[in-house]
């Protein structure tokens, strides 16, 4: 049985799609920040991985984002106000 070359790299984007949008953002290394917009004072959310992308590498921890409550966009600092670290691993306990 051979496998088209075609039909191989389909199969192998289609699992990379599915590990890059389902399994990491819930079972991946992100953080949580609590963010207060600077305008209307409002509090909300922002989930990020470090790293994940060329402008998360070149601004570290600040992102330019638009508030949810009043759409005005501003610059926060992310890596400050983080509230949750990423999940790790749980470690298998040895019987002593």
């Amino acid at each position: 049985m051979t496998i088209d070359p075609l039909s191989l790299l389909f199969i192998i984007v289609a699992i990379g799609f599915i590990v890059l949008f389902v399994l990491l953002p819930r079972y991946g290394p992100h953080y949580t920040s609590r963010l207060v917009c600077p305008n209307c004072r409002k509090a909300f959310n922002f989930h990020w991985v470090p790293g994940a992308t060329i402008t998360s590498i070149i601004q570290r921890g600040r992102r330019n984002l638009k508030c949810p409550y009043c759409h005005v966009k501003s610059n926060y600092d992310i890596m400050s106000t983080r509230v949750a670290k990423p999940k790790n691993a749980s470690k298998v306990k040895q019987k002593t």
